[in-house]
């Protein structure tokens, strides 16, 4: 069947969006065989949310860059993640599988991916794709077993920007863009701390005529709302000796109070990072020269966004609810398909459906232990392909040192359909505080998307038979996705370097 991408039903109403569509007559791409065989080159901007892409409808300029390019793309309106922070979303991309199915939850155990499990890297590797990885490290260091399958990988520290990775990629095509090649390239940003370039200082930023007193160097996550219009934030500084592993150092951690200006300021921060993540990627996609983007399908994702102090709660990692809000959970998604006309895509999409589309446009086998479903029926016809999107994980988070932001366990999961959204989170008590079983606290929280789009107002306790309805399909999907995979992860310590290092850029 040919590839023919659908006008949108929004072009009429939306005259921003149309550039973007087309008319019937217009034709839509080249046939779906025509793909197999091409190369594939995936970009990860991570920790940017489609809510804070101007590509997207926000407010602020963030991407100039990409929504140009993004006129010749396939944008997928409603993308969403499976979780809220990389190493589990990084498993599902190159799995399609659920992170309860593949079970990297974990930095510090169960995060070496099970051998009974086929990464996308190996599936192109055995059709005679050379594949290659310049990333920022830490989610994505080669060392993990969702890396498998990549012949060249980088070693970078973690924490690593597109001003490194992009320049290693470019060097590494500049060799190999003869015969098949999958290339992934990553960099980390738009994560915190949010400290932008020169060039993009003040461009959405400024300290006049506000009480700002943050310091935008540290990562702030959100624990508590205080009296009036603030919250207490912590945050981690280096160690003395940051690399002895000695147990009786002292805590790093430092509890702060965030003003409304200091939370906005941070905002403006970080809409400055993603303006540079922007330049950074439409810099390298500019740097393509035609005859290698005729033979090239581009997909750019990001694995999930970054909150500001949405429900009382600052950040998007950790065992702390509220990290399931569509400012983390909606997703940007591109897709460039040689040949295609740009198209505005609207219908549900997941990044476990990323490596079944992609192989199916290659015209390659799908694995027969995939969750994801195809995105080829939403593009061609604009049939949907999923009624609901999910995302879950559990957060093993008893670290000696973190009693502030991520002192406890948890299970953060959410159910997300046109109309409602079910949020759920069952969080376990401190290791100092006795048995989880008596005292877990479990919280369901109900939105509805077509009236409050900014999940303000949680309507659980009026619609109990909505909760209801929602809480048996979101276990329905929970159970089947940890019964999927019987094989459990190996799992190996993280060392104590990489350890201090993620802290102190927010995570546990």
């Amino acid at each position: 069947m040919p590839v023919i991408i659908r006008t949108v039903r929004l072009c009429a109403a939306l005259a921003a969006a149309a550039p973007l569509c087309r008319t019937a007559a217009e034709p839509g791409p080249p046939p779906a065989g025509r793909y197999q065989g091409r190369n594939l080159l995936m970009i990860s901007v991570t920790n940017i949310g489609a809510e804070h892409m101007s590509l997207y409808g926000y407010k602020r300029k963030t991407t100039p860059n990409l929504d140009a390019w993004a006129k010749s793309a396939l944008v997928f309106e409603d993308a969403f993640t499976q979780a809220s922070w990389t190493l589990p979303v990084a498993t599902t991309l190159f799995t399609s599988l659920y992170p309860y199915a593949h079970r990297i939850m974990g930095r510090e155990r169960n995060m070496l991916l099970s051998k009974n499990s086929v990464t996308l890297p190996e599936l192109l590797k055995t059709s005679n794709y050379k594949t290659a990885a310049f990333t920022g490290g830490l989610d994505y260091m080669k060392s993990l077993g969702h890396m498998r399958g990549f012949t060249t990988a980088s070693d970078n520290p973690p924490f690593t920007g597109f001003p490194v990775t992009i320049p290693q990629a470019s060097a590494w095509l500049a060799k190999n863009r003869g015969g098949k090649f999958f290339l992934f390239v990553h960099g980390y940003d738009a994560h915190p701390p949010f400290i932008p370039e020169k060039r993009s200082e003040g461009v959405f930023s400024g300290t006049e005529g506000r009480h700002v007193t943050v310091d935008p160097a540290f990562t702030y996550r959100g624990y508590q709302e205080t009296a009036g219009d603030e919250v207490a934030a912590y945050y981690h500084i280096p160690r003395k000796n940051p690399y002895e592993g000695n147990e009786k150092t002292p805590s790093t951690e430092k509890k702060t109070v965030l003003t409304r200006d200091d939370m906005d300021y941070l905002r403006d921060l970080y809409d400055e990072k993603v303006l540079d993540a922007d330049r950074a990627a439409g810099a390298f996609l500019a740097s393509l020269d035609q005859e290698l983007l005729d033979r090239t399908i581009i997909v750019i994702f990001s694995e999930h966004g970054e909150m500001f102090a949405r429900h009382g709660r600052f950040g998007r990692a950790g065992a702390i609810r509220g990290t399931l809000y569509d400012d983390v959970a909606h997703v940007p998604l591109l897709i460039k398909l040689p040949g295609a006309r740009g198209e505005r895509v609207r219908g549900f999409a997941q990044l476990v459906d990323i490596m079944p589309t992609l192989l199916e446009l290659l015209e390659l086998p799908v694995p027969r232990r995939a969750q994801g479903v195809s995105l080829l029926p939403l593009i061609e016809e604009g049939r949907p392909v999923n009624d609901f999107v999910y995302a879950g994980t559990r957060y093993n988070s008893y670290l000696p040192e973190t009693y502030g932001p991520y002192g406890f366990a948890s299970i953060n999961e959410s159910i997300r359909g046109e109309k409602w959204k079910l949020i759920h989170e069952i969080t376990f008590p401190g290791p100092k505080d006795g048995p989880a079983a008596r005292q877990a606290r479990e919280t369901f929280e109900l939105y509805d998307l077509k009236e409050d789009p900014g999940e303000v107002h949680d309507l659980a306790a009026g619609h109990p038979d909505i909760v209801q309805e929602l809480k048996r399909k979101l276990r329905q999907w929970a159970v089947s996705s940890r019964r999927f995979m019987n094989a459990e992860p190996a799992s190996r310590k993280v060392s104590e370097e990489i350890l201090e290092t993620a802290k102190q850029h927010g995570y546990w």
